[in-house]
């Protein structure tokens, strides 16, 4: 069984529970629904509030697909400044022990950096080698004809490297996550006194919404982190690069 199978059965389960207690909620209360009047919320009032807490949901989603893809493209560009830098240092005389530098570089990277960025923090031995590849750079004899693009180069991939160790915590301003959990209470709220009326389609309904909710409040969490959770930036990129430098002369 897939993990998303498992999400998506356990917010169903909490969804039909909700709603549930809700439906009982309102037989328990013997029909004084239809009694007392002022006690329930206007529709057009319930419309503002989930129109306004509908914006913050998308404004969350936005902003975290936004980072998501970017952090996914800043992968790509390290693993591609890294090639380059690869492909340079051959024409250049005395540069095995830096190339071979960058291979063990990419390689602690895929094999252990990665499960490390699950975790929420980036790998010690990784720091370690891509200072023995910066070392082995100013060991190059003389001074290479085209160490200006070896510098840039190393440069934009260090750049990308710091890009993911920022992104990997969180990317999500932590206000808005007051907004979107006390919303979600809000919405359990307004459902309980706007549907007075405890049917069968009312608790339909509830489940649909109540679940929505949640599902995109986790998508929302499981893309904060994109190095963690289901969704996650993978990588292919330095498993490409890594294969393609070893199948190089």
């Amino acid at each position: 069984m897939t993990p998303f199978i498992v999400l998506f059965s356990l917010i169903s389960i909490i969804s039909v529970m909700v709603s549930g207690a809700l439906l009982l909620l309102r037989h328990k209360g013997k029909g004084r629904w239809r009694r007392q009047d002022k006690e329930h919320i206007h529709p057009a009032v319930f419309s503002f509030f989930t129109t306004l807490y509908a914006f913050f949901i998308g404004f969350a989603m936005v902003t975290l697909w936004s980072a998501f893809l970017t952090a996914k493209a800043n992968v790509t560009r390290e693993a591609d400044a890294l090639m380059i830098v690869y492909r340079t240092a051959q024409q250049l005389p005395g540069s095995q022990a830096f190339r071979q530098a960058l291979l063990n570089y990419i390689k602690v990277v895929v094999e252990k950096e990665w499960p490390q960025m699950e975790k929420g923090s980036m790998s010690p031995e990784a720091d370690r080698r891509c200072d023995d590849v910066w070392s082995r750079f100013y060991e190059l004899p003389g001074v290479p004809a085209r160490s200006d693009e070896l510098f840039s180069n190393l440069t934009e991939a260090g750049r990308q490297r710091s890009s993911r160790a920022s992104v990997q915590q969180g990317n999500l301003y932590p206000p808005v996550w007051v907004i979107l959990f006390f919303g979600l209470i809000s919405v359990v709220f307004g459902l309980y006194f706007i549907n007075r009326e405890p049917t069968l389609v009312s608790l339909i309904y509830e489940f649909m919404v109540i679940f929505l909710v949640l599902a995109c409040i986790y998508f929302i969490y499981d893309l904060d982190t994109p190095f963690s959770g289901l969704t996650t930036v993978q990588p292919d990129a330095f498993r490409a690069v890594y294969a393609r430098m070893l199948s190089l002369p």
